[in-house]
């Protein structure tokens, strides 16, 4: 009895273990991933489509890499052309004997339409060469064209976010709060802004899934942003932060996730901004710092240095043994 008893205590220790090593595991794999970009993440199991989807790949990728893949791209066209136009090099006036750079250059001159007639085809076979290389020539350079415009013009955001949050009081309620700017001198319009609760639950077949819980904003839509606004959640009953204790959200690898859109005013383009808190970068009893003045001649001044700076406010004894109790 004694021994069944021990062995049934090792194996519940056994499975708390494994339990706990499956939290840890899967608190490293998704703690912070909203805050990490697509080349942090390393994905298998998946089959890429380079080819079906080569022009995302394309928009995607670094410009580092997109001019790397150009330019082997149009080395290896112009060589394989060379090889063909090698293989009858009467064909090609002006070619020096033994010299396979010529007919390289002159792919080149063909390929790019230049065509300085140094060199020149006089045969059949380097006529329907030349034909193809040029049909082939116009396409590239008009996709190459294309996308080097699409990703230009590719719309981004000049968002900013402060690097903490803040909790405090306003119309005696504990509210949450983020601070968000626009960078830019032209206007975002029609600005739409979602915070949620990121949790890792534990359902009842022992796995972990991310629950997102809406915290609803105070103003979640603004006609237009022009400098900077402030994303206010107010905790009250109905809040999923309401009465929640913060070793609760710690365990469960909590982060408050916020995301903007809007137009852009110049461009008329949508833009989208995003960003991620965990409650290590939640202070309580604070405020941030007022950053729109005027200057002595009247013109409005904002004083982006102090963004991210806060300071403290004494909340209410009540609140103060509410957040100590938390």
């Amino acid at each position: 009895m004694n021994k069944s008893l021990h062995m049934a205590r090792e194996t519940l220790a056994s499975a708390n273990a494994s339990a706990k090593q499956a939290h840890a595991f899967l608190s490293a794999k998704y703690h912070k991933l909203e805050a990490k970009s697509h080349s942090d993440v390393i994905v298998t199991g998946l089959r890429d489509h380079f080819w079906g989807d080569l022009y995302h790949h394309a928009l995607t990728i670094s410009w580092l890499a997109f001019l790397g893949w150009s330019i082997l791209f149009f080395l290896g066209v112009n060589l394989s052309f060379s090889l063909l136009y090698a293989m009858a090099p009467q064909q090609i006036a002006n070619i020096r004997p033994g010299h396979f750079e010529d007919f390289f250059f002159f792919s080149i001159q063909t390929f790019s339409t230049v065509g300085y007639g140094g060199m020149t085809p006089v045969g059949a076979y380097a006529n329907t060469i030349v034909s193809l290389e040029v049909f082939i020539a116009i396409m590239i350079n008009s996709l190459g064209t294309g996308l080097i415009f699409a990703r230009f013009s590719r719309p981004t955001a000049r968002v900013l976010f402060s690097d903490k949050a803040v909790i405090n009081i306003f119309d005696a309620t504990q509210t949450l709060n983020i601070r968000i700017a626009n960078c830019r001198r032209s206007v975002i319009l029609s600005m739409d802004m979602e915070m949620a609760l990121s949790r890792l639950i534990q359902v009842g077949s022992g796995r972990y899934v991310r629950r997102f819980d809406p915290l609803p904003l105070v103003q979640a839509h603004s006609p237009l942003l022009r400098f900077t606004t402030i994303a206010t959640h107010v905790i009250d009953a109905t809040s999923p932060l309401h009465n929640i204790k913060l070793e609760d959200l710690k365990r469960d690898e909590a982060e408050i996730i916020i995301t903007v859109t809007g137009i852009d005013e110049v461009t008329s383009q949508s833009i989208f901004a995003r960003t991620a808190y965990n409650f290590e970068k939640v202070l309580h009893g604070h405020h941030f710092v007022d950053i729109i003045g005027m200057t002595k001649d009247g013109r409005l001044n904002v004083d982006f240095s102090r963004f991210h700076h806060t300071e403290d406010r004494e909340l209410p004894d009540a609140v103060q043994e509410q957040n100590s109790a938390r």
